[in-house]
This record gives C-alpha cells, structure tokens and sequence, in this order.
C-alpha cells in the first residue's frame, strides 16, 4: 500500500501541474502563468506582502507610504518590470478596497500610474483574492505565478504552507477574526512574542500550550478507538504555532526547497508569505524569500540577470542566507511544548519578553522611531534596531517577522539607490 503524499509535497506537485488554486476559487482559475523576462540590461524589482491596510493601529504597513513611494521612484528609474508576489493589499485586515484607498490613497495611485512606464505584474496572495474585482481599476497583470527568463519561479507562498495552502477560506475568516481584535482593543496577537510581548498575546501563548497538550491526548485516543483523524486538525494547527515560536513561520523554507528538485528547468524559487526575507542557496538551486514591508521592515529584491540581490529600503542594508541558518540547524522542528518548558516562567511572564524589556523593547503600537537608526554593522538588523548576530529565534527575531524600528518620514534622508544598499 503506498504512502499518501505529505501536504507540502502535494503542494509541491500541484505548482508542477498548475492544479494548485484557492478554495472558492474568487475567479483565479481563470487566470494564467505570467512571463516576465528582461530585455537587454534590464532589472526586474521584486516586493511583496506590504499588507496595506486601513490605517487603523492595526494596519502593519504602519505608514510608511513616503518610504515606498520613495522605493517607487527608483522602480520607475531603474526597473523593465515590478512583480508584487501578493498581499499588497489586505483584505482580511481592512475588509473593503475603499477602506485601503482612503488610508493610502497615494500609494494606490502611484501604482496603478506606474504602468503606464513600467510593466506591473501582481501574483495573487493569501490576504488578496478579492483583487480580482479590481483589475480593471489597478491596471495590473494577475496571475498566480510568474516564469522569469525562463528559469526563475515566483510564486507567493502559501502554496507550500501545509496549513494555509490546505485550508484557504477558512484561515481566511480566522485572520479577520484576529484583525478585528486587533483593531477592536489596539494590541497585538501575533509572533515573535518578543517583539509584541502584551497581556492579550502572552495570554494567547498560554492557553495555546493547553491546546497543544489536548490535542496530544485526543490523537492519543482516536488511536485507541480506531479513530486516527481525531485531533489531527489540532495537530496540524499546533505544529503551524509551533514552527513561528522556532523561528520559521508558515514552514514554507524546506517545502520550497524540496521543490525545486522536482521542477525541471527552474534553479530559482522566490516567494513571500512567510515574511522572512533571504536569498538561501542550495544544492539544487537558490530560494529566496522577498521579506515584507510590515512592521519595520521595508525589503525589496533585484534580478539582473547574474545575481539576485535582497535588500532593505529603510535599513539600507543587503541581506543574505542569516534568517535561514537556524533552520538548516534543525531548530525549527521542535514542538510548542519544547518552546513553553524552555520560555515559560510563570505568572503569564515569558523568557524572551522579559528579555526584551530589559533590553527596551516594547510593543509598538506604530512602530515609528522619533529619528532616523545608524545601520553601520555588518551582520543582520534585529528588530530591536540593534546590529547583534541572531543566536536564536527565542533570544531575538529575524528582520522579517518585526523589523527594525522605522525612521520617521520627517528625518529621513535621500533614499538608497540600489548601489548604496
């Protein structure tokens, strides 16, 4: 009897196939695999999940407009193309387009002008399938995945999370559920725990370990009543929570990898979704992950036609493989119950927050730093805008996940080219 395919290499198998679509559908059956290729010494930019909101204390784009805007500038002097690998636009956040426009109004314009120089292609996310109503308005090119050069593929990402990717609609409803408390109570719910260290999220880490410990015990008796589906939905979400505590949020790195051994022709996967931005080569190819620009963060990626180069626009800093060491290490594939023995410290107080609040950090209810940050040092930016090495994703997160603190628009200087970053 054969093994029934893991859900990642399923997800695997239908990118090579072309099958992989969201539940509901929203009309993206109908769309194609776009094709993007550069003409002589072109640049292709690359961006994805700014998650633009409705400018409420929720919205995680955390206005910055004036930076991206500034970051449109060079894309309209120096770029062939722009593709946005999803989740520009958030909808589970905002839940109406016109409540996005009233909050970015420019930003939104500046794009949709955009393509009368450059060619904007947008590939469809996990926050955005209600773009589809929108074309006509946006003037971009959807599509679900994108061929460059003929060797490159760009997909969004939730095609490998094993948790999104299987249950579209309804991780749909539970991030505007989160949303709206998020909204409602102006807090945060929301990895790493580190950077976002309030009553509500500590609380929710709290009983996620009793949740985890419960669905141990009903997986433990479906085996004994010849039950074995009993608790594996439970199963599956805690291993979801378990791989953000560890470091390696949605779990789509070794899944994109694995795929890129079983796609003929392509040496190169870029993705968003995860919003740990990195360029991770590989035995069988190069992964890359563009980033986002939510919280602090303000990542970007160039193709010339050599290299691929992942860099920060606020930061102005290039980024390499340092987000992704720790998951080659194997760190990532321990339990929540191994993160909660090893940060729980009783009295709803964790390790890594108390850490951080004697290091200064806070949760930020906008994130925005009353001046401008020096990013001399070499290694990765924490998102305690600090320049220290990441040991572990407990001790301090990846740029990604939270970020460095944002310079304030009235500080900031002349933007980065792509050569000074």
């Amino acid at each position: 009897m054969s093994t029934p395919p893991s859900p990642a290499s399923a997800a695997s198998e239908s990118i090579l196939t072309g099958s992989l679509q969201h539940e509901g559908d929203h009309g993206l059956a109908q769309m194609q695999t776009m094709s993007v290729s550069r003409v002589g010494d072109g640049k292709i930019y690359f961006c994805s999940d700014l998650h633009l909101g409705d400018g409420s204390h929720a919205d995680v784009f955390l206005a910055k407009d004036s930076h991206f805007l500034a970051f449109l500038d060079e894309v309209e002097r120096e770029a062939q193309v722009l593709c946005i690998l999803g989740d520009a636009l958030d909808f589970e956040q905002a839940w109406y387009f016109s409540r996005i426009i009233r909050a970015h109004p420019e930003v939104i314009r500046r794009l949709t002008r955009l393509t009368d120089k450059v060619r904007v292609v947008y590939l469809v996310g996990n926050h955005d399938p209600d773009i589809v109503l929108f074309r006509d308005i946006l003037h971009w090119e959807l599509c679900t995945k994108i061929i460059v050069d003929g060797h490159i593929l760009a997909v969004h990402g939730y095609e490998f999370d094993s948790y999104v990717g299987q249950r579209f609609e309804e991780t749909s409803t539970l991030a505007k559920l989160f949303h709206l408390y998020e909204r409602i109570f102006r807090t945060w719910i929301r990895l790493p725990l580190r950077e976002h260290y309030t009553l509500s999220n500590r609380v929710a880490h709290y009983i996620f370990y009793w949740v985890t410990r419960f669905s141990r015990f009903q997986r433990w008796l479906g085996k004994k009543l010849g039950r074995p589906q009993w608790g594996e939905y439970l199963h599956d979400v805690c291993r979801f929570w378990a791989r953000g505590v560890w470091g390696d949020p949605m779990g789509i790195t070794m899944p994109a990898i694995d795929a890129l051994q079983k796609l003929p022709g392509i040496d190169t996967i870029i993705c968003g979704h995860s919003h740990i931005p990195g360029v991770v080569p590989t035995e069988h190819g190069t992964y890359v992950n563009t980033g986002s620009w939510s919280f602090g963060n303000s990542q970007y990626g160039i193709w010339d036609g050599h290299e691929f180069q992942l860099h920060d626009w606020i930061a102005r800093r290039r980024l390499r493989d340092e987000n992704y060491r720790y998951i080659f290490a194997g760190q990532t594939e321990r339990s929540f119950e191994d993160w909660f023995r090893d940060q729980y410290l009783g009295y709803m107080r964790f390790r890594c927050g108390e850490e951080a609040l004697r290091a200064g950090v806070r949760p930020r209810p906008f994130g925005i730093a009353p001046k401008p940050l020096s990013f001399e040092a070499d290694p990765i930016l924490l998102e305690t805008g600090t320049s220290e090495p990441v040991p572990s994703p407990n001790s301090a997160q990846q740029v990604g996940a939270g970020g460095p603190s944002i310079p304030s628009d009235d500080h900031h200087n002349t933007p980065p080219s792509s050569e000074d970053s």
